[in-house]
């Protein structure tokens, strides 16, 4: 089953937490590394994108690399592309068509407007300061503008019956039994014991199931 694509992107275009722009060391422009793309990305979709290159061109005669890729996600895609110089040493193909990818990646999430938030305030002297973009400016700053994770996304507290990474809307189930320490009890919902589950809330139980199939985690 599918995610929801407004779900999705609602996540996508939260601030991330405060310290995580970067400042390129060569000319102090401010950038938000790769991992933390693919990271949200994983987080808002529940690991359910896709990466696809579309083109790879290596041009040796006029020393640079093109990249074209597409970001599936829940039946909708957008494109980015790349480009890398290219010297005459072959050792270093693989580096360019590296970079070349990863700044495709990057024109691609951007596109989702993944970031702009966080990216707008050092941004005023360029688009960050448009009038049209003045919202993203007035919201709360990251620091105060806590990340709320889908309810399908994996966490890192794992079942103690199955192993499997718990889902966050199942480490939040836990958080409703009474008297239940979840640093040590930990269970997702299909090993959660029966005794434990007629003690939850009907109403907390009723809308689990229903985010549980809606979300297909």
């Amino acid at each position: 089953m599918e995610h929801n694509y407004a779900d999705v992107m609602t996540f996508i275009k939260q601030p991330f937490p405060e310290g995580t722009v970067k400042f390129r060391s060569d000319n102090n422009r401010p950038y938000i590394p790769n991992q933390v793309y693919t990271d949200r990305l994983e987080q808002a979709t529940g690991s359910r994108w896709d990466l696809e290159i579309k083109e790879l061109e290596i041009n040796v005669p006029s020393h640079f690399v093109k990249a074209i890729v597409r970001i599936h996600i829940a039946g909708h895609y957008r494109d980015g592309y790349g480009f890398s110089p290219l010297d005459g040493d072959a050792r270093k193909v693989t580096n360019a068509v590296d970079q070349a990818v990863n700044e495709a990646f990057l024109t691609a999430v951007d596109s989702f407007e993944m970031g702009w938030k966080d990216l707008a305030p050092f941004k005023q002297n360029d688009w960050g300061g448009n009038p049209a973009l003045r919202h993203l400016l007035e919201e709360a700053p990251p620091s105060q503008s806590p990340i709320t994770q889908p309810s399908y996304a994996k966490i890192s507290h794992k079942c103690i019956k199955c192993g499997e990474n718990l889902t966050n809307a199942e480490w939040e189930l836990l958080g409703n039994v009474p008297n239940l320490n979840r640093s040590v009890m930990i269970f997702c919902f299909d090993h959660l014991p029966e005794h434990m589950k007629r003690r939850l809330p009907d109403d907390v139980v009723t809308e689990f199931e229903q985010n549980r199939k809606r979300y297909d985690f």
